[in-house]
């Protein structure tokens, strides 16, 4: 198998692009002859692809292997404008500017890039969130200018500029405890707003991500799934309230959003193992 460290990349074509929301239609079924990165340099949409669909905004990079077929929809208010490089990773011999159809009758084998098997490729997502790390959106907007020049070393540099973004990139999707731009807000709302009154369809509304999709970057950055992490962000409050008050149980739950007096208390006694009024008495 085959590692990225081994790459000398070779840029087919490389430019800047608005998708106009008229061409919505006609971004649908794109097939690649090559590897296809995309830096969303504004707006947001979504992407599509083996199936599945994306949102994507600001800060995103979007990656399609070849032969894969994908399209792009640009928010009508906000229109995607993107990064975008097309290459091939392992055979200079091509040097084609081919680089994609829109036509699955259209394609022609003869074009498509060498592929070879890379476990670090594999596991890259459709979408990296890259927000957090400005300086590699810089580093891949940089290659991409670099591309359209034609000066005796562009070539060279635009192929080390993309090794160094592609091995700063897996890098960041395999970090274990990587937390995704759009929970981070989340997990802080959650902390100062915990009450039991409140619920997914809010959190998942804030930050634009299919239940599915919430629930796996939620449980990547925490470590648990949401519901833990609400139980527990609302346990921690409602200990610091039966500590450094006299308020009554009944009010305290009632302070926390809960319906009943007898829900609170089956909740705060399977999360601490005793019940409420003898946390408080054991407290004092």
């Amino acid at each position: 198998m085959t590692t990225l460290s081994s790459v000398s990349p070779y840029v087919r074509m490389g430019h800047y692009y608005q998708f106009p929301v008229e061409r919505n239609q006609a971004e649908m079924g794109r097939i690649g002859y090559c590897y296809a990165f995309h830096f969303v340099a504004g707006g947001k949409g979504t992407v599509s692809a083996k199936g599945k669909t994306y949102p994507v905004k600001k800060g995103d990079l979007i990656y399609f292997p070849p032969e894969v077929g994908h399209s792009f929809y640009a928010h009508p208010d906000h229109p995607l404008a993107t990064y975008n490089l097309y290459c091939d990773l392992w055979n200079y011999q091509l040097r084609s500017s081919q680089h994609l159809v829109w036509n699955e009758s259209d394609f022609n084998h003869d074009l498509l890039t060498h592929i070879v098997p890379c476990s670090e490729l594999a596991m890259l997502p459709v979408v990296t969130p890259i927000q957090h790390d400005a300086s590699l959106g810089q580093l891949f907007i940089h290659a991409v200018t670099q591309s359209m020049k034609s000066d005796h070393y562009s070539e060279l540099i635009v192929s080390n500029l993309l090794k160094a973004f592609l091995l700063a990139l897996v890098q960041i999707a395999s970090t274990p405890h990587f937390i995704d731009y759009r929970i981070v807000p989340i997990i802080e709302r959650m902390d100062k707003e915990a009450n039991a009154s409140r619920g997914y369809d809010e959190w998942m509304s804030q930050c634009g991500l299919r239940k599915t999709q919430f629930h796996e970057l939620f449980k990547q950055a925490t470590g648990i799934s949401p519901k833990a992490y609400w139980t527990k962000s609302i346990m921690r409050q409602v200990e610091a309230a039966l500590w450094e008050s006299n308020r009554s149980i009944t009010a305290i739950a009632e302070d926390f959003g809960y319906s009943s007096v007898h829900h609170f208390t089956k909740q705060f006694t399977q999360f601490h193992g005793v019940s409420p009024t003898e946390f408080r008495r054991r407290k004092n």
